[in-house]
């Protein structure tokens, strides 16, 4: 089977369609649904309570990087740790 993305990735695909690669490489990385926008957003709801109204948008946006960064490192070993 044909991996487009491999293709995309591919020197092949570099030398013969520069161009195209840029473009292809750009529209694989958008993400398929917005499950993920829809998650930080809720997260972030979580975060700005009645009490927490007055945090700096700096703050919430460190708090939700450091939930998600958590989020894959507990991933990350849970998918390292069903591979051995």
């Amino acid at each position: 089977k044909a991996n487009p993305l491999e293709f995309w990735s591919s020197d092949i695909a570099a030398t013969k369609f520069p161009i195209l690669q840029r473009i292809a490489r750009k529209l694989h990385s958008i993400p398929a649904t917005s499950a993920g926008t829809e998650r930080l957003f809720s997260h972030s709801g979580l975060i700005l309570t009645n009490r927490r109204q007055r945090l700096a948008p700096s703050q919430v946006d460190n708090m939700l990087l450091i939930r998600s960064a958590r989020q894959l490192l507990l991933n990350s070993e849970k998918d390292s740790s069903t591979n051995n």
